[in-house]
């Protein structure tokens, strides 16, 4: 459960939540903005100072590496992805480094990452991103801007605290709180809703973590046929549950019986719980009544 305290800073101002889940990598050289754009999903040639990226790193194939954000910090871009996939992130981004000015660096000794939730995350991730040697910017996933930041990791907690100490409406959370908060938002995560053998379309990622309108990158030719032909036969749904929360790997039948899929995530929320499920794409419309352990749970929009 959330804490009174982070609801209300989630609610009216921002709830900080360090991210140790997630290490770093830094991208450098005159081309770093190009070549990585070229290996993620989302529009990182673009990116400036203040401002965050959420995408993905495919195969050719299309199915998910990891997710990655990624950071503006002057001349490097910082990426974060999963702590134990960087090895794997890097020897994938090491394949497609032919002639290009740039080179990447495991530096997740280095930094630490937070985020910040709320209505006033974004300029909460503006005061961090003043700060020395910290940065920071605003992404949009599910309703407002997030605030990611990244700060040396033996001052994290102390750029939190004064964060919490001097934003209105700020405060620190725990764990639990950000898990909460996340499952209640409906946004999946690695490793926990879906996995390598996932595409952006199965974990219900590509609204937030896709651009389909700048240039060619890896795997896009397969996330393209996918959006225009919805051929993917699963996918990740928001789910309302009767009565205490699922276990993670619950198993999601249909009315009639038949076997749909499992629960990946589920918290408690207004009297029952709500969560995520992978099931089968004829039964992921809003509305459509399921089964899981003999209680009836329901479809939620998006």
């Amino acid at each position: 459960m959330v804490s009174k305290s982070a609801q209300e800073a989630a609610s009216r101002g921002a709830l900080l939540v360090e991210a140790p889940h997630l290490g770093t990598i830094a991208v450098s050289g005159k081309d770093r903005q190009s070549w990585l754009n070229g290996l993620v999903t989302s529009d990182v040639a673009k990116l400036r100072p203040g401002h965050a990226s959420y995408g993905l790193a495919l195969v050719k194939i299309g199915r998910i590496v990891s997710d990655v954000f990624v950071l503006h910090a002057d001349d490097r871009l910082l990426v974060a992805g999963q702590r134990d996939r960087i090895a794997l992130l890097q020897d994938h981004f090491e394949k497609y480094l032919i002639m290009e000015d740039a080179a990447h660096e495991d530096v997740s000794s280095a930094y630490a990452w937070a985020f910040a939730h709320g209505p006033r995350a974004a300029e909460v991730a503006a005061a961090a991103a003043a700060m020395p040697g910290v940065y920071a910017g605003s992404v949009e996933l599910h309703g407002p801007a997030d605030g990611v930041i990244a700060a040396p990791a033996a001052r994290l907690a102390e750029v939190l605290g004064e964060l919490a100490g001097k934003e209105p409406d700020t405060a620190l959370g725990s764990a639990d709180d950000a898990e909460t908060l996340r499952v209640r938002r409906f946004l999946p995560r690695f490793g926990v809703d879906f996995g390598e053998k996932n595409y952006p379309q199965e974990a219900a990622l590509e609204k937030i973590a896709v651009s389909f309108s700048k240039g060619c990158y890896l795997g896009q030719e397969v996330v393209c046929r996918l959006e225009m032909r919805g051929h993917v036969v699963k996918k990740i749904v928001p789910v309302r549950f009767a009565g205490d929360p699922p276990v993670h790997g619950a198993e999601v039948r249909s009315a009639d019986g038949k076997v749909l899929g499992s629960v990946s995530s589920a918290v408690p929320s207004d009297g029952g719980a709500v969560g995520l499920a992978m099931v089968r794409i004829d039964f992921a419309e809003p509305g459509t009544k399921l089964d899981v352990g003999g209680r009836e749970a329901t479809v939620l929009g998006a």
